[in-house]
């Protein structure tokens, strides 16, 4: 009888031993998410009791700090995202407007040509400076609205509801006509285009959109592009596939990770005034259309591939 009451005793000790390191280590662990709240630590929660309830409250709430700190992350990277645009922004904008401005303030000095008095050769002379300077403030103001409709659209693409009418059209007719719309930036470069298109590409898409896909990549390829372009065409059995190269400088490389993000230009010291959208746009106006687009360095050739669904053939 005193064995068993000796035993019962000495478990109920252990039991009330038992209980109070429990509850220690519960406020232990509630100590070690004050002190991480407060100081931004990022230490995870340990416990020394390895009870099946305890350890799966500590891994509850370690993954509740590691999801925090994954947020945190995200927010800090989209905080820099969004000081990059900005000054990104500022500055497409402001090179523009400085040169705008000095352009008008060099027309405003040219006095007009009749009340000059200087000889006809000196006038006329005055004259083709002025026409000039409104000429380059013209197309600085081109370029801007150029700047600022990207801008419209880019942010238009990026709301999930925008949606395009889908239709059947003819890519390489679309192709062609972009090409003869650049014809003569194209041709500014020196080298002629090496194609290889089929009569006709019927594929599901947007006619404007596909349009505006392709101009983006011809003026890529003449504000960034080297040497001859070569566009190639294949049909596969869902798709049709259009495939941009052309030579890249000695020594350059591209980073076809970054190469769709807003605002990348891959040479920044480069003097185009252009947004910094083009390609980006283009993914998104590809992607609107059921299509995919990727890019890749091969050698010292730059490559795009451009792939649209083909048009489904109805069942009779």
């Amino acid at each position: 009888m005193l064995a068993a009451l000796l035993i019962v005793s000495l478990l109920l000790v252990l039991q009330t031993g038992y209980g109070l390191y429990y509850r220690r280590q519960i406020r232990d662990v509630g100590r070690q998410l004050d002190f991480i709240g407060k100081h931004d630590s990022f230490k995870l929660i340990t416990t020394q009791l390895q009870s099946r309830e305890l350890s799966r409250l500590v891994e509850s709430c370690n993954e509740l700090l590691r999801e925090r700190r994954a947020q945190n992350q995200r927010f800090i990277q989209k905080n820099e995202e969004i000081h990059e645009t900005i000054a990104s922004l500022s500055h497409d904008i402001r090179t523009p407007l400085a040169a705008l401005d000095g352009y008008l303030q060099l027309a405003e000095r040219a006095e007009p040509v009749q009340e000059r008095t200087e000889p006809v050769p000196e006038r006329a002379e005055q004259a083709s400076h002025r026409a000039d300077y409104v000429r380059l403030a013209r197309s600085r103001i081109k370029g801007m609205a150029k700047l600022i409709e990207e801008l419209f659209l880019y942010t238009k693409l990026q709301n999930p509801d925008y949606r395009l009418e889908l239709s059947t059209v003819d890519a390489a007719e679309l192709l062609r006509h972009s090409l003869v719309m650049q014809l003569e930036p194209i041709a500014a470069t020196g080298y002629e285009p090496e194609l290889a298109l089929p009569s006709q590409a019927l594929v599901v898409g947007q006619a404007h959109a596909i349009e505006r896909v392709f101009g983006n990549v011809l003026s890529n390829y003449v504000h960034h592009g080297e040497g001859r372009l070569t566009i190639h065409c294949r049909e596969t059995e869902s798709e049709w596939e259009f495939m941009f190269a052309n030579p890249l400088p000695p020594g350059r490389t591209i980073d076809a990770e970054r190469l769709f993000q807003r605002f990348y230009k891959a040479d920044p010291a480069r003097s185009e005034q252009t947004s910094g959208l083009g390609l980006t746009i283009v993914q998104s106006l590809v992607q609107k259309m059921k299509g995919s687009v990727r890019a890749e360095q091969l050698d010292q050739q730059f490559c795009l591939w451009i792939r649209w669904p083909k048009k489904r053939e109805e069942r009779v």
